[in-house]
């Protein structure tokens, strides 16, 4: 039986860890994996009509840049702050998340902010009601703010198409066109300019699920010879105008699922 934090309130679930694996695809390989997924899995009920819809975030680091070091030294636990918007023509939607990565598990925290509430935090004003009961991310995100100088790092942004299933909290993600921008202060306009940060023709695969993936997703898998690799979409923006090339991911055999 899943238990309550007596302190926040929260499940145990929501503190679980989840598989995260992650794979550079080319369009080729994206095509044939989406022509096996589209009969095997649900679109996420965000997707627009063209079976995506468009993500920015918007990262942040420390006085010692702690998330870049923390990448470049290949730590096995580490953590991120981010604001993430869906932008979905009305119903764009702003949440603060902290993102807990330990090898290949991740989970994450996240609040709901309102448009206000990101212009205080772009502004670098604090947030009113940050320490309420019930916002344990926003105030462990404004304590951070004030003790380690955490400020904007960069912004993200690509076109996500997402898979789902239930059996194993399954969820499939290709992220296309991954661009960066350093324009921090721009992130809650519409248009910005930015700039890709990988070569054209790849795209990000994400698999993600609970405690098991199922068979038949892992055979689909497995029509394309997938190569894993360790990959932040964060540290690549941080380094943007320097693509990653597909000669420089992991080598070796084609991951088995």
């Amino acid at each position: 039986m899943i238990g309550k934090n007596m302190e926040s309130g929260k499940n145990e679930e929501e503190y679980r860890y989840r598989y995260e694996l992650k794979f550079l695809c080319t369009q080729l390989q994206i095509e044939m994996l989406r022509a096996q997924l589209d009969f095997l899995m649900e679109k996420d009920h965000h997707s627009n009509a063209e079976g995506c819809y468009p993500v920015r975030s918007l990262y942040f680091d420390d006085y010692d840049n702690s998330a870049m070091r923390q990448k470049e030294d290949g730590l096995d636990e580490r953590k991120k702050y981010r604001i993430r918007s869906y932008l979905s023509g009305m119903d764009e939607r702003f949440h603060l998340e902290i993102k807990y990565r330990n090898r290949d598990k991740i989970r994450k925290e996240s609040c709901e902010l309102t448009p206000e509430e990101v212009q205080k935090i772009l502004r670098g004003e604090a947030v009113d009601g940050a320490y309420d009961s019930g916002r344990a991310v926003l105030s462990q995100f404004e304590l951070t703010r004030e003790r380690m100088l955490l400020a904007p790092a960069v912004i993200v942004e690509y076109d996500r198409v997402p898979y789902v299933h239930p059996a194993g909290n399954v969820r499939i993600t290709m992220d296309r066109n991954i661009c960066a921008s350093p324009d921090t202060g721009e992130f809650m306009q519409k248009d910005i300019v930015t700039v890709p940060v990988l070569e054209r023709g790849f795209h990000l695969l994400e698999v993600k699920y609970d405690e098991y993936l199922p068979d038949f997703l892992r055979q689909a898998l497995q029509v394309v010879s997938l190569h894993k690799i360790s990959f932040s979409k964060y540290y690549l923006c941080r380094m943007a105008g320097k693509p990653l090339r597909m000669s420089e991911r992991e080598q070796g055999q084609p991951y088995e699922f």
